[in-house]
């Protein structure tokens, strides 16, 4: 500092931060002053004339925003872009705001402007000097993000520190996507996006280990908030017969390690024992820990034990939520919890579970009403308040796919297995009730593409079942509607559309943002894909429709999705939890992690070992095999007798 002199440019850096600020003696602000000296200063204890408060604020669900016309056309005021975990405090008397810190709605705009929020200034000018309030020079290890808005800020502030033309244009992306948008995948990308995928379950440090059961105890909670610290890599992996957890949360340190979600669910360990089941088969690395998950999911767990495992309770067969709510079932978890247990039992080539499958099914069958619906969601006590008969009878109908459609498809697998009428009949009423209504009167979950996705599969199955013309337009139809937002890249995009009613839909304020479970897109047209609801059940349900129908289109579009979900698998060498992994928002135009991150549990940066992870492994494992869950898992099961067992619970 103490050679410094006229026309030179200074950068002073935190890197120390968070846990150190940067002291500045207020000679040297004179200095800079009085010879213009021209400096960049980040994190700073204290700055003559700018009161700082002293209590230190850590952020959570802000984000930064352009505040000005500095940075150019290519960012423009209100524009977002992320700052995570970012520690600053509040500073005041600031009149040259050129980035904020605030708590914002929006896709990559700040939709609603700086009302209803906490605005800090997060980089701001006096005279020759550049003050961030926090950190903004470990934008590559904290992820921050877009990338491309992090290169168009920080040349900007290079180029007026120093008067020259400093663009930067790469710098050590990490995580990233697997391959460029262009770029020629070698002839086995396939075959290695398969093992990655199952290697991560093993590094992603999921699989419950007992040495560490206490934290899982402690974090996990009642399941209201199940976020907790990263899982470190010397923690001892489990063998599955402690469970898996659920995945990452869309919470990133300054570090750039990530939040975990410590929450058992009965979804994640059939889906994730179906992935490792089939993947150790394709691989040919065989061990226990699928068997593992089932015996937990099954056995040791609360899941199907209690009233769920008494013949006399009405709640019998039924599969509970997660271990801190044993007594809550939605129709749409139990049914991806059997068919995962069908297809990790056809994949281990051992039938135990079979019972298990059939009297989840048929006790799922009969609490569906009249019209084959559930309803979002069942709880213990009110079946046994009400009875059976109250929802065997009930005139419930819940136009949602992502609710119910897969319940039907769960029906037909088990029709083609044991013939048995009702299942047939039921799922046909069900899915020609969500047909005659598609699209205006249907409920759907963020969007209208998660709902097509899930419809997918049970219209194939039934085409299997019944070969129909009317049966084979249905199908088409929803591939056809949900192919027009294919992408060239491969993506299919999310979309609103219009007249269709949008169950939380978009955030309404800024206050609001991040409060309930939110989509990733803003505004109709935002240019991202999600793998946790629509590009992993589409990709299955495509398979799906392409073997039942032999349509080249439909293999076409398959064979175009899997492209896109190669090439956007998680590639990371500083974050080897993350590696294999598919993060659920992707923008497809920036080729880059990103989207709206309101979703209050499961947002653009969030994995899952359920849910997503296992349904694109599967699929591209059977599109690698030319096979198709349908036909393999027929071959390998064989319920007749334990349908012969189970047939009391429906009434005959």
């Amino acid at each position: 500092m103490k050679h410094v002199g006229k026309g030179d440019a200074v950068i002073i850096t935190s890197p120390d931060y968070p846990h150190k600020t940067i002291q500045i003696q207020p000679v040297y602000y004179e200095k800079f002053q009085q010879l213009k000296i021209k400096v960049y200063m980040e994190y700073p204890e204290e700055i003559p004339n700018y009161p700082i408060d002293s209590t230190l604020h850590r952020g959570l669900l802000e984000r930064g925003v352009v505040s000005s016309g500095f940075f150019g056309d290519e960012l423009p005021p209100m524009s977002i872009f992320s700052v995570n975990d970012c520690h600053i405090r509040m500073t005041h008397n600031v009149k040259d705001t050129l980035l904020c810190y605030a708590k914002v709605a929006g896709f990559d705009h700040a939709e609603y402007g700086l009302t209803n929020t906490t605005v800090y200034p997060l980089l701001f000018r006096d005279q020759h000097i550049l003050i961030a309030a926090s950190c903004l020079s470990n934008f590559s290890t904290s992820r921050f993000a877009p990338q491309k808005s992090l290169e168009i800020i920080w040349s900007k502030i290079l180029n007026w520190i120093t008067d020259k033309s400093l663009p930067i244009n790469y710098w050590v992306q990490d995580p990233m996507p697997m391959y460029g948008k262009e770029e020629a995948l070698p002839q086995n990308a396939m075959a290695q996006s398969i093992q990655r995928a199952y290697n991560w379950y093993y590094a992603s440090n999921l699989l419950l280990d007992p040495s560490w059961e206490d934290e899982w105890i402690k974090y996990q909670g009642d399941g209201t908030n199940p976020f907790g610290p990263p899982i470190t890599g010397d923690k001892e992996i489990g063998d599955g017969s402690h469970g898996i957890l659920e995945g990452h949360a869309s919470r990133i340190y300054y570090d750039g390690t990530q939040q975990y979600r410590y929450w058992m669910r009965a979804d994640v360990q059939a889906e994730s024992a179906m992935a490792l089941a089939a993947g150790g088969q394709y691989l040919q690395q065989y061990d226990s820990v699928s068997a593992n998950l089932l015996q937990y999911l099954y056995k040791t767990s609360n899941l199907r034990n209690g009233p769920r495992n008494d013949p006399s309770s009405p709640s019998y067969g039924l599969i509970g939520w997660a271990v801190t709510h044993p007594y809550v079932f939605y129709g749409d978890d139990n049914a991806r919890t059997l068919l995962g247990t069908i297809g990790a039992t056809a994949f281990l080539h051992n039938q135990e579970w079979n019972l298990k499958i059939v009297e989840g099914i048929l006790s799922n069958f009969r609490v569906s009403g009249k019209h084959g619906f559930q309803g979002e969601r069942l709880a213990e006590g009110d079946l046994v308040e009400k009875g059976l008969a109250a929802y065997r009878d009930a005139e419930v109908i819940h136009l949602s796919a992502h609710f119910e459609s897969w319940l039907w498809a769960s029906y037909l697998w088990l029709y083609q297995q044991t013939h048995y009428a009702p299942l047939l009949e039921k799922a046909k009423a069900s899915i020609a009730t969500m047909m005659h209504n598609y699209p205006h009167n249907w409920r759907c979950v963020q969007g209208i593409q998660i709902e097509r996705a899930r419809m997918i599969l049970p219209l194939a199955w039934l085409v299997r079942i019944e070969d129909t013309e009317e049966h084979r337009a249905w199908l088409d139809r929803i591939i056809s509607d949900i192919l027009t937002y294919q992408v060239s890249s491969g993506g299919i995009r999310e979309s609103f559309e219009v007249n269709v009613h949008i169950d939380l839909g978009k955030t309404v304020s800024n206050d609001q943002y991040g409060v309930y479970e939110a989509p990733l897109i803003f505004n109709e047209g935002d240019p991202v894909t999600c793998s946790l609801y629509t590009s992993n059940f589409a990709i299955f349900g495509l398979n799906e429709a392409y073997h039942a129908t032999h349509n080249p289109r439909y293999r076409v579009a398959r064979d175009k999705l899997a492209d896109y979900l190669m090439r956007i698998q998680v590639k990371s060498d500083r974050h080897k939890d993350l590696s294999g992994a598919w993060f659920r928002g992707f923008d497809y135009n920036r080729w880059d992690y990103w989207g709206s991150n309101a979703d209050a549990g499961w947002g653009v940066w969030s994995t899952l070992s359920g849910w997503s992870q296992p349904w694109i492994l599967l699929s591209l494992i059977m599109i690698d095999e030319e096979n198709n869950f349908w036909d393999y898992t027929h071959r390998q099961l064989d319920v007749k007798k334990e349908m012969s067992r189970s047939l009391w619970i429906t009434g005959d």
